[in-house]
């Protein structure tokens, strides 16, 4: 007589590999950006585009990624001693699914709590952002007035954080440039470089809120698993019973 299969455990552990691959992926992108963030920081301060990333990330969120990426890599690795092992007549071998979920959950936790800070520091970018431009050398503050179309931090009074030393290019005379006809749109910085860290901040914490989903995921998908090691060892040992001893699992 042979015993029921159970392809739904196979079928589990290709589910499983798959999403542990893509987890791989998210640990990879997380590791190149942040390394990425580490090197513009890490170079003196200069007038180019990288500014608004350098002015709109800290080093607390490029160790974030760092644990987070240094998390991920772990929990895929304990995901080897998975595959590594079989469930027996003896021995369901769920300790390494059991590992695995623990860590997987940490990270999860990483994730979720980086993500959440940046989300919270996008809804106080003024008061984030203000001090950042106060210590900006003038070359840089005319570099984001250039580029950006604005002059000063509010707006082109000395009260507004505008100076004659910026008081350059875009800038030079800020009396003839001619007003935007929508009176919520002012001539100062302060919207404009929000917009700026807003895409840099908002794309941050939306690809990690979305780290997340694949994270759980595989927390599910890695509990059925150990549910079906449990069952898998049962139906074993069943079948040992009803060939008196020398049956095995087919």
């Amino acid at each position: 007589m042979k015993m029921m299969k159970l392809p739904t455990l196979s079928r589990y552990t290709y589910i499983f590999a798959a999403l542990n691959v893509i987890l791989l992926l998210t640990g990879v992108l997380t590791l190149l950006t942040v390394l990425n963030w580490r090197n513009i920081l890490d170079q003196p301060i200069s007038s180019n585009p990288d500014i608004y990333t350098r002015l709109a990330v800290n080093d607390l969120v490029i160790y974030g990624g760092f644990v987070g990426a240094a998390s991920t890599f772990l929990t895929v690795a304990i995901s080897l001693w998975t595959f590594a092992t079989r469930p027996t007549r003896e021995n369901a071998q769920t300790l390494p699914l059991r590992a695995y979920m623990s860590s997987l959950f940490t990270t999860l936790l990483i994730t979720l709590i980086a993500a959440s800070l940046i989300w919270f520091s996008t809804l106080r970018e003024r008061s984030l952002f203000t001090p950042v431009w106060e210590a900006l050398p003038a070359q840089q503050k005319i570099f984001i007035q250039n580029d950006l179309k604005c002059c000063g931090w509010f707006n082109a009074t000395l009260p507004g954080l505008f100076n004659d030393n910026i008081m350059s290019g875009f800038c030079e005379d800020p009396d003839i440039i001619r007003p935007d006809p929508d009176p919520n749109v002012v001539l100062g910085c302060v919207d404009k470089f929000g917009k700026k860290a807003d895409d840099i901040l908002n794309n941050t914490f939306t690809l990690s809120y979305g780290f997340t989903g694949v994270q759980f995921f595989l927390f599910v998908t890695a509990a059925a698993l150990a549910n079906l090691r449990i069952q898998q060892k049962r139906f074993m040992r069943i079948d040992y019973k009803l060939r008196n001893g020398k049956g095995a699992f087919l």
